[in-house]
């Protein structure tokens, strides 16, 4: 073939050569920081009853969500009851391997989703047809301009019991199961929170792509499960919040939903996410709607703490909804105190809870105000920005730090319990700065605390950490009054990092201050899921565990040339036995199970199952 070459001193202009030069580089492999699931217990059954194992991949890969993992996610919360678990997670924005990028979510589309890996693939390969130009990473903006926390779905997975309908399949079951939740979840900004009751499920979405920014975004709630006693709040608002003696039999207790013509009570169960109203008798729009601070979820009730922004104040107020035989609703007139019946007997609809604060905070103040809400069994908490407390609801063990009463029909102040539990057991602090309530958590019949000091109390009837008994004390004037946990290794050398609680124990996290050490761990005591013990844990007991290697991690250390060739040519391969700051940001603790998500370092977080091999690389044996 003849070529044809430029003459002496000309060139043939080229696309290189139109461009400008620039410097040669390296490309290496993106380095994020691993999140870990892990869990101890009976999950399904798979069992691990003495130390934390990995939350297998397998498990996602089951339920038809296996090219989420691979694209890359983050998990974002977890909740449990004594028999479900949800966890939240979200995709990141752009894949780990780019060949595996998804579409860019419209404004006008949802930004939460439901579950099915075959919608998934279709998606991906409609967005390559439609977007073939569009750069990767691309993330959602709401009209303020503001960028939402990723431009993916956000998705819920459920596993655990589903008698009522509660892990949101669009079934009840008798067997244990797992799925993703199914149905429409609208939210530009994604799933902002979970909380899950004895048998009921609420995820909460952000219709702002930076509500906590902007301040302007409302929530949306969705509730599925169990709704025959109110705890999901999903009744229209005209619904009579009283039973029918009538229809009973005259018995005023009777507060079984009845269809119409028929005396036969019937459940009231919503297999499918059900968009919640959580103001009654307002119409919520978007300028100023309702934001969900806090939700949690009680046996048979449910707390929600909204806030709006008025004029540059916020507004805020608590609602409640479910049963209200202790007063956990907060919403029985003083005169009526003393019925029996407790009048209210429920609630089918949340409703703003009376006697709490209500002046408005200025913009900027974070001093003052209501900071979140706790559900125990039945008895309920508002903490304060100060932490000082608002309870009310059961106090047969003095869990409500307002003394041993029947029941508390209306919200009570207590001030802040710390100070005088540190005199009282000899602990000194400086008067200007006395210790306060960083995190309270609510079991069956008892509350604990951590404090902002790194230790932990626990009131009421529950898991006292008393060496000298595997039972808590025997008298009530000793269960109303707060008992520091002991067991754990000396404060200020160890201090604890965050408190979770499930029906009848306690999970703790310590992280030593030591700079040299820097070591975390994990401790149970109180009765225990019942694959794990069958006697209670009298005391704080380290849990064992180890963060899982990624795939990635595991395949270079069985291939050590491949390896050493790799950072030849200039990839950057992470070290494994790298030193990290591991933190433990959620768990969901149930009567069978403990699920907890670990995150070994700070910054954007991505799962490690997600993290494989490099592609086309081989094995040593190959080569």
């Amino acid at each position: 073939m003849r070529s044809i070459r430029p003459r002496p001193g000309q060139s043939f202009p080229t696309s290189l050569s139109l461009r400008p030069i620039r410097a040669r580089t390296i490309h290496t492999t993106r380095i994020l920081p691993h999140q870990h699931v892990l869990y101890l217990g009976n999950v399904l059954g798979y069992t691990s009853d003495d130390r934390l194992s990995k939350f297998p991949r397998a498990w996602l890969d089951s339920v038809g969500v296996s090219s989420d993992v691979d694209h890359g996610l983050r998990w974002t919360d977890a909740s449990g009851s004594p028999g479900h678990a949800l966890l939240s997670y979200t995709l990141l924005d752009a894949p780990l391997d780019p060949s595996l990028r998804m579409p860019r979510v419209s404004t006008e589309e949802l930004a939460t989703s439901s579950s099915s890996g075959q919608n998934a693939k279709e998606n991906r390969q409609t967005g390559k047809e439609a977007e073939g130009g569009e750069e990767e990473g691309t993330v959602l903006e709401d009209e303020a301009g503001e960028k939402a926390t990723s431009a993916q779905p956000c998705k819920v997975f459920a596993l655990g019991r589903n008698t009522h309908a509660q892990l949101g399949l669009g079934f009840s079951s008798q067997e244990a199961t797992r799925g993703m939740v199914t149905g429409v979840m609208e939210g530009k900004g994604g799933v902002q929170m979970i909380s899950v009751g004895n048998g009921s499920s609420h995820v909460v979405t952000s219709t702002s792509a930076s509500p906590v920014k902007d301040g302007t975004g409302q929530s949306n709630v969705y509730g599925f499960g169990n709704d025959t006693l109110g705890q999901l709040g999903a009744s229209s608002p005209n619904t009579s919040t009283h039973s029918s003696s009538s229809s009973s039999g005259g018995d005023p207790y009777d507060v079984s939903t009845r269809q119409k013509g028929s005396d036969a009570p019937q459940l009231r169960l919503l297999p499918l996410p059900k968009k919640i109203s959580i103001s009654e008798g307002e119409e919520i729009d978007h300028d100023a709607g309702w934001r969900v601070v806090d939700i949690s979820s009680g046996l048979d009730h449910s707390l929600m703490l909204l806030e709006r922004t008025v004029n540059n104040y916020r507004i805020q107020q608590v609602v409640s909804t479910g049963l209200n035989t202790d007063g956990q609703l907060g919403l029985t007139p003083s005169s009526k105190a003393d019925a029996v019946p407790m009048l209210p007997l429920l609630s089918r609809t949340f409703q703003p809870v009376p006697g709490l604060p209500d002046t408005p905070i200025g913009e900027g103040d974070t001093s003052t105000g209501l900071k979140g809400v706790i559900c125990g069994a039945d008895t309920s908490y508002a903490l304060t920005a100060k932490g000082d407390l608002w309870v009310w609801g059961n106090s047969e063990y003095g869990q409500s730090f307002a003394g041993i009463h029947d029941r508390i029909p209306s919200p009570v102040f207590v001030a802040n319990p710390l100070p005088a539990a540190y005199t009282s057991n000899g602990i000194s602090f400086e008067s200007h700065s006395p210790p306060r309530i960083h995190k309270l958590v609510a079991g069956g019949s008892f509350a604990a605390i951590l404090d902002n000091q790194g230790r932990v109390w626990v009131i009421g009837y529950g898991p006292r950490a008393s060496s000298s008994s595997s039972q808590p004390s025997s008298t009530p004037e000793e269960w109303a009054q707060l008992s520091l946990v002991t067991g754990f290794p000396p404060n200020p050398e160890t201090m604890v990092k965050n408190l979770f609680c499930g029906l009848e124990y306690l999970l703790a996290v310590t992280r030593s201050t030591s700079s040299e050490n820097n070591k975390v761990e994990i401790w149970i005591w109180g009765i225990p899921p019942r694959s794990i013990s069958t006697v209670p844990i009298p005391n704080p007991t380290p849990v064992p565990f180890t963060l899982p290697k990624t795939p990635r991690q595991k395949w270079l250390d069985e291939n050590p040339r491949l390896k050493k060739d790799m950072e030849k040519e200039g990839e950057k391969v992470q070290d494994s036995g790298q030193k990290r700051k591991v933190s433990v940001i959620a768990a969901a603790c149930t009567r069978d199970y403990i699920l907890v998500i670990v995150d070994d370092a700070k910054g954007k977080d991505v799962w490690a199952e997600c993290v494989a091999p490099p592609k086309g690389k081989g094995t040593d044996v190959t080569i």
